[in-house]
This record gives structure tokens, sequence and C-alpha cells, in this order.
């Protein structure tokens, strides 16, 4: 038996994709939670989404959960734990921590207790060090806590050291690092917040370069890696390297849209950031961009995946490849009918 946590996510949905096509899967949702995000990812990608559903069995609890969740390993042999809280809102930070580092404690715990033969836990290049510019991170990059780390990264990085922790009781885990995926998921979580900010149109488009990797590689990656990943090591995920202004034009054309023409200077991003959190104090409500993400919109970063690359001989798809699907996802055009 297999087992998913954060199914419903952008990650997890795909994972469960593949881990139906292989075989019965069990998945986490929240108690009183809506997966139908699922029906329709899995009809996106296949024909025959019924028959590939009807091997899911839905477990009500989450991973805070230590007795659902002890429920939900009995006969686990492997585990694919995708859950966490993303964000960078600085208010968020407490619950990121019960979420992606006591939730990855409890998870780790429950597969120690059950005999879980293998693990696979979604960490992010957030939880990557740092190198100094023109030179790729990997999975090797010292990590150094500054006063720029986000509470997001810190989050990621300590749910690390609880896997690693678990290793070093005896649980065959190894991690994943992927960057910014890119894939259908749930309207306004993860990347498909920016998906939809570019479907309505902007002028704008920030200075700076990232990663971006298709969630279909993310979770092709996962299982591979979990039977062939050596125990206890990191493996980073990355697609292509993109400036934002090539990424929000791939997005801006894929809905017919203008691509943004304007390039947004530091001192913007700098003065925007402190008018959100005033704005955003004031009216009780989430600011839509935070120092955290001004910062990351400058950056400028590479990584290296050569290690997965030389591991599994994989070849990732490129960024207009993961844009492209996205669009046929929202425009109810099934990626299995091309």
């Amino acid at each position: 038996m297999q087992l998913v946590t954060g199914a419903t996510g952008i990650v997890g949905s795909h994972v469960l994709l593949a881990c139906a096509e292989r075989g019965p899967v069990r998945a986490l949702h929240r108690p009183g939670g809506d997966h139908r995000i699922v029906d329709r990812i899995f009809r996106h990608y296949h024909a025959d989404a019924d028959e590939l559903l009807a091997r899911i069995e839905w477990v009500g609890t989450d991973i805070l959960d230590v007795e659902g969740l002890h429920a939900a390993m009995q006969q686990v042999t492997t585990v694919y734990h995708t859950a966490a809280l993303v964000s960078f809102v600085p208010g968020d930070a407490r619950a990121m921590h019960r979420v992606n580092v006591t939730g990855t404690a409890n998870v780790v715990n429950t597969a120690l207790e059950h005999g879980v033969e293998r693990m696979c836990h979604v960490s992010s290049t957030a939880a990557i060090g740092s190198e100094p510019a023109g030179i790729a991170r990997t999975e090797r990059s010292p990590w150094t806590r500054t006063a720029h780390t986000s509470t997001y990264a810190l989050s990621k990085y300590a749910a690390e050291l609880e896997v690693y922790r678990g290793i070093a009781e005896g649980l065959e885990a190894v991690m994943v690092n992927p960057c910014v995926v890119l894939g259908p998921g749930l309207a306004g979580r993860s990347s498909m917040a920016l998906v939809e900010r570019l479907q309505r149109g902007t002028a704008f488009y920030p200075p700076g370069t990232n990663a971006v990797v298709d969630a279909r590689d993310v979770a092709a990656c996962m299982i591979a890696l979990t039977g062939k990943g050596t125990v206890g090591e990191r493996y980073l995920l990355v697609g292509e390297h993109i400036s934002y202004e090539r990424l929000f034009a791939l997005l801006a054309t894929a809905f017919g849209e203008q691509p943004p023409t304007r390039r947004l200077r530091p001192w913007m991003l700098e003065a925007g950031w402190r008018i959100e959190a005033l704005r955003s104090f004031l009216t009780r409500s989430r600011p839509f961009i935070t120092r955290a993400t001004a910062k990351s919109a400058i950056a400028e970063r590479t990584y290296s995946a050569s290690k997965v690359e030389d591991t599994l001989g994989y070849r990732f798809r490129s960024a207009q490849d993961a844009v492209e699907n996205i669009a046929a996802f929202l425009a109810d055009r099934p990626a299995w009918m091309k």
C-alpha cells in the first residue's frame, strides 16, 4: 500500500496519479475537505480516470492528527510526504512550523512505528544553501540563516532535520527539493495564484530569475527516487531556469493576453511590500506582496539538477510545456486528447 499526504495539492495530486497508475493508494485529506480537484486532474490526463480514481482510498485526517495517522499508516510500505503550508506572510510563521515541522515529525514517527519500507519527503529549494554569484546551487550548498531568510525557508529546513532524525532512527528516506512547481491545481494555491494573476493580465514583471519544474516531472522523479535514490540524500528537481519576464510572457500568451512590458524596479518592490504591510494591517487582510516575495522577485539564482539527472537519466520538460499544460487544464482541454 502506498500513502500520499497533501494529496489535493499540486505536487500531491500528481504523485497520487502516478501512484494510482501503479496500484492501490491511500490518500489523506482534511476531515470534511473537498478532493474534487483530484477528479479534475485525473480526468485531464486519462480517458479511463474512473478506473484510476477507484484505486484511491481516501482517509479523512491530516498530519497533525497522530491517531488518524496511525490508522492511515496501517500496512503501508511507501509514504510520499507532500503535505506542507506555503506562505511568505510573517504572521503565518507559527502555522507553518506546526504543519511543516511538527507535521513532518508526526509522519516520520508514525512511519517508524509501522515499519514503513521507504519514504520520500518533499522539501524545497528554499531549504537549499547559497552560493556566490554565478555559481549554481547544489544539494551540498552550505545553509546559512540570514536576516532575509523567509519563515517558509526556515520551516522547510527544520522539516528536513526531522527527516534526517528519522533516518538516524532507521527510516529509509530520500528527499526532493523542487523549485517553483507548475501544474494544474486548486485555485489560489501555490503557483496557481501567479497563474490566475497572469490570466487576468498585467503590464508589469519583476526583474529577477528563478527556476521552474513541471509537476509531472516532480511526481515521476519521486516515484523513481523512492526505489533508486540513496537513503539520506537530497535531490534538486529543476526543469528550467527562467527570467520572470519570460515566464510572465509565456503565461500571458497562453491565456491570450499581451505579455507585460514594464519592468518593476527594486525600489518599487521595496515600497510595495511596505505599503501592503500597512494596508493588510489596517484591513485585516492578507498582503499581496511581502518583504520575502519582494526580495525573491529581485534575486537571480541558479540550481544544478545534475545529481538527479545522473541518478535517473531523467529529462525535464520545458517551462513552455508546463504552461501549456496548465492553460489546457483551465480551458478543459484534456491532455490525453492530444
